[in-house]
């Protein structure tokens, strides 16, 4: 299966993490901003936050409708799935004002090249906007979430797929 033997540990400290974040909130456009904060707080991968529309959110019911187009996975077919809407996220969310079409306005390339310039200021020369997921994930393991919780918000079938995106450490 492609891309099995590259799973990446990414080493992200809360210190990097709030290096990017200022980094991002100097930008003059603040969805660069905003769209690391949700990635964070979801573990959503890029395209599924640069597509998400306010259709696909329900602040009422704390969930969110997210379409995944065929991916390079093998097996990994488009489909809808419910998700339930993490504080964090819900918080960005209700900060925002004008409910009406995309959450973030940035083309693919505009998040590329924002975050790239925001990683280099920050120091972090070796992060992807990837690892964020993989940052996500790992917090949501540490703050007791199950499995299939998490598969829930990330999408993930196959908990194989799931345990290369959890990087966390048990303290006894």
């Amino acid at each position: 299966m492609r891309g099995t033997g590259d799973a990446r540990a990414p080493f992200f400290t809360n210190e990097d993490e709030k290096r990017l974040l200022f980094e991002l909130s100097q930008m003059s456009n603040q969805n660069h901003l905003r769209l690391a904060k949700l990635a964070l707080s979801t573990g959503f991968r890029r395209s599924e936050l640069l597509s998400l529309t306010w259709r696909n959110i329900d602040l009422k019911k704390k969930l969110l409708y997210i379409y995944r187009k065929n991916c390079a996975a093998i097996d990994n077919s488009s489909g809808l799935r419910l998700v339930p809407l993490p504080g964090k996220a819900q918080q960005i969310l209700e900060e925002l004002s004008g409910r009406n079409g995309k959450i973030i306005e940035l083309s693919k390339g505009a998040a590329r090249n924002g975050f790239d310039k925001a990683r280099k200021k920050a120091g972090l020369e070796t992060l992807r906007f990837h690892d964020l997921r993989h940052v996500a994930i790992s917090k949501m393991w540490s703050y007791g979430m199950n499995a299939l919780e998490i598969s829930a918000c990330s999408g993930h079938k196959d908990i194989r797929m799931l345990m290369r995106y959890s990087h966390y450490s048990l303290i006894l």
